[in-house]
């Protein structure tokens, strides 16, 4: 098996392969990119596609292109009949970048969060800055009021 038949795969089909591996755990919450990588890791599949790979930059280009077509179809009478197959072309590489986009955060977020988790094993993460007891004022002391009490000789506010 290798990496394109379990793209292929709908996400059930690829729960019940991924149930039948030992190791792999939650499966049942994976949405389909993480049960083909999961079962890609567990069977040695290289995730790697070469050809496939699509940065968010060429997609982007290639939409703009694509949308070049369009317009010069658009603005022939025979070409009208090829939009609707460009339309689809922009809509599938649209959704390539959000997903792209996800992608590249989620693996920012989690060098983050391992980067973090290394400071703080190694116990140089800083302490958030509390000011010390001496320095801060006592709960029961009221702040200063801006306007003076009223006194008896003046009539109140209002």
């Amino acid at each position: 098996m290798d990496l394109a038949e379990l793209k292929k795969m709908t996400v059930p089909k690829l729960r019940e392969k991924a149930k039948e591996i030992p190791d792999l755990q939650g499966v049942g919450g994976m949405k389909k990119d993480e049960l083909i990588q999961a079962i890609a890791k567990a069977e040695g599949i290289a995730l790697e596609g070469g050809e496939n790979e699509v940065s968010i930059s060429s997609a982007k280009q290639e939409i703009q292109t694509l949308k070049k077509q369009k317009v010069e179809l658009l603005a022939s009478p025979e070409g009208r009949s090829k939009v609707k197959r460009i339309r689809r072309k922009i809509k599938r590489l649209k959704r390539l970048t959000r997903q792209l986009a996800q992608e590249a955060a989620r693996k920012k977020a989690a060098e983050a969060a391992e980067a973090a988790a290394a400071q703080a094993a190694a116990g140089t993460a800083p302490a958030p800055e509390t000011p010390p007891a001496s320095e801060a004022p006592p709960a029961s002391e009221a702040p200063p009021s801006s306007e003076a009490p009223p006194t008896p000789d003046t009539p109140p506010a209002g």
